[in-house]
């Protein structure tokens, strides 16, 4: 069990390697921005990440794909909701645009366009969400704006983590 369950999109090249999430340049910074929002927030939580899939999606020329497929996403749903249930968080953090969409409006989590808690949420829990953009964006980001991208992910997770 955890109190907070980030849910990011795939792994990277370090993440398959070893197996784990956000291990890799995107978790170092999202390791930082947790960090500076627990400070912010005076609290202490047990926290846990995964990814909407479980592997690196390849596609036909043998590099990453830029979006994983709707059959691998389809195929880890299963595990992801699993997960969810098993981990019991107060709080999900979305990181990504791609993971806040599988998350709130694919088939398999919720009806289409809904947009509070997905159904596949136990009932009778109540479970927060926030959404952050994804630490490889914010890497990827113009070196003017990164700065105030990893600030906004901070303030973003300071007021969730001031809520639990």
């Amino acid at each position: 069990p955890c109190t907070v369950l980030v849910i990011g999109e795939s792994p990277g090249k370090s993440e398959n390697l070893l197996g784990q999430p956000f291990v890799g340049p995107a978790g170092q910074q999202l390791d930082y921005i947790i960090e500076q929002a627990l400070i912010n927030s005076g609290k202490t939580l047990r926290i846990a990440w995964t990814n909407i899939i479980a592997c690196i999606p390849i596609g036909e020329e043998g590099t990453k794909t830029e979006e994983p497929p709707k059959e691998a996403i389809d195929k880890c749903a299963p595990r992801l909701k699993e997960l969810v249930r098993i981990a019991q968080p107060k709080l999900i953090v979305v990181a990504g645009k791609l993971a806040k969409r599988h998350v709130f409006s694919q088939a398999q989590f919720c009806e289409e366009g809904e947009d509070d808690q997905p159904p596949w949420i136990p009932e009778g829990s109540y479970l927060q969400f926030c959404n952050i953009i994804h630490p490889a964006a914010v890497i990827r980001a113009d070196i003017s704006l990164r700065g105030l991208l990893v600030q906004r992910c901070i303030v973003t997770l300071t007021e969730a983590f001031e809520l639990l």
